[in-house]
């Protein structure tokens, strides 16, 4: 079990650190823009924005710490409403179901490494916090 967990965040990391250098530094895909008018009008305010530019930042960093695998829960939470963006867009707005399936693809193996590391968040899922010298 942890070899596919180890290859799921080797396989994220990779995708996302891809994503965020073919945004900032080299063109190696068009970016998708959309075909439907709402699609189109979302990734344009996006664009004017400037919010595009910090979802491919967090897909480039939170990308490198997954590849390295410092900090990989805090990463993959950080990562999650980015993926969460991306299935929306793909699947509710666009339409298409190559889109559709990567972004599916994405915040699948999010959410698994996510299941992965429950311990890690295992605090914050308290019902109440504990008081000192308590268990």
């Amino acid at each position: 079990m942890t070899r596919a967990i180890l290859i799921a965040r080797l396989v994220l990391g990779l995708w996302m650190l891809a994503n965020g250098t073919n945004h900032f530094f080299v063109s190696m895909w068009a970016e998708p823009m959309g075909q439907e008018p709402l699609a189109m009008q979302l990734m344009a305010a996006f664009v004017h924005s400037g919010l595009i530019d910090v979802a491919y930042a967090i897909e480039l960093a939170c990308g490198a710490l997954l590849l390295v695998g410092v900090w990989v829960p805090a990463a993959l939470c950080v990562l999650m409403p980015v993926s969460t963006c991306a299935l929306y867009w793909a699947a509710v707005l666009e339409h298409q179901a190559a889109p559709a399936l990567l972004a599916l693809t994405a915040f699948a193996l999010n959410g698994l490494l996510m299941l992965a590391t429950l311990d890690a968040y295992r605090g914050a899922l308290q019902r109440r916090a504990l008081a000192l010298g308590e268990a």
